[in-house]
């Protein structure tokens, strides 16, 4: 273990969830029995803070509402371990199937959840499975109406869940009349033609030296990486569910060798929160900090800025 930690240059993200929340295998039949599955999420956050333990790395945790209602302990135990809780809203449910009214709803209840239990500010959001899209343009402004400082949900790239092809990659400030909000979208590259997401399955799917070389393209352009993975791919004894072969295989793929992966990319590259690693963020995080509320996004920080 490391006894002191460096200023990080990259962020590490998790969407904590249980793996029974996967969008892939959503149906209205298996919400229905959410409570009686066993849940393994204290099992997860265990070995992930361990992991990120030995490497003296913080990383943001986004949070799921509904998951932070049965187990707050865990949520506790990620914030006192010095790691940042940001918000996955509360039913894991994609944007798209909401009406404005009812997203609004969703993630200020999870927002309250989260700030009840740790005490702390929540200002980070991320729709589950990265799914805001160019068809709901009314959510982004209403995280920012909502109190958050950032988001982390655009993929700007063509995905079957999410993603706006053609968006900034970067991390960016975005406005709307008197309310503004920081993207923050996870790290994607073009290869052989395609852009991909150097995040979730592909962290797992990818041969790592071809990883590392990703990560690395992204580290020359003096850009920060912005990895994701979700706390169940920490997990290859979950028990299996059943779908199509495609969702099973995205699902299940190499989750035997998340664990090492981790471990590899720690090693590799230098990571730490998205409030620590951003400053535009972390200044506006002291100032919601010294003011004792969140200004509800208006913030004095200059338009049209990317980092």
């Amino acid at each position: 273990m490391q006894d002191i930690r460096k200023q990080p240059c990259h962020i590490l993200t998790f969407d904590l969830e249980e793996h029974f929340h996967a969008s892939r295998f959503d149906s209205p039949m298996r919400r229905h029995h959410w409570s009686s599955f066993k849940s393994r999420i204290h099992s997860h956050v265990e070995r992930i803070l361990e992991i990120l333990g030995h490497h003296s790395t913080k990383a943001t945790f986004f949070t799921l509402g509904w998951l932070a209602e049965q187990h707050p302990s865990v949520i506790r135990a990620v914030s006192v371990a010095g790691h940042e809780i940001a918000c996955l809203g509360y039913g894991h449910e994609l944007v798209a199937t909401h009406t404005p009214q009812s997203f609004r709803q969703d993630i200020r209840r999870a927002k309250s959840i989260l700030e009840d239990i740790t005490g702390h500010h929540v200002v980070g959001f991320r729709a589950p499975s990265l799914s805001i899209t160019a068809h709901t343009p009314w959510a982004l402004p209403i995280v920012a109406e909502e109190g958050f400082l950032y988001d982390s949900s655009v993929l700007p790239i063509i995905h079957d869940l999410g993603g706006i092809p053609g968006a900034n990659q970067w991390i960016h400030r975005l406005s709307w009349n008197e309310h503004s909000l920081w993207e923050v979208p996870p790290s994607t590259l073009n290869v052989g033609g395609f852009r991909i997401a150097i995040g979730g399955g592909y962290l797992r799917a990818l041969n790592y030296p071809v990883l590392k070389s990703l990560l690395s393209r992204i580290e020359a352009l003096d850009k920060p990486i912005v990895a994701y993975m979700r706390s169940w791919e920490i997990d290859a004894a979950q028990p299996r569910m059943r779908d199509t072969r495609h969702s099973e295989f995205r699902h299940y793929v190499n989750l035997d060798k998340t664990a090492d992966r981790l471990h590899q990319l720690l090693a590799d590259f230098q990571f730490g929160t998205i409030c620590e690693v951003t400053f535009q963020i972390r200044e506006l995080v002291r100032l919601v900090s010294w003011s004792g509320a969140i200004l509800r996004g208006r913030f004095p920080i200059q338009s049209q800025t990317t980092i």
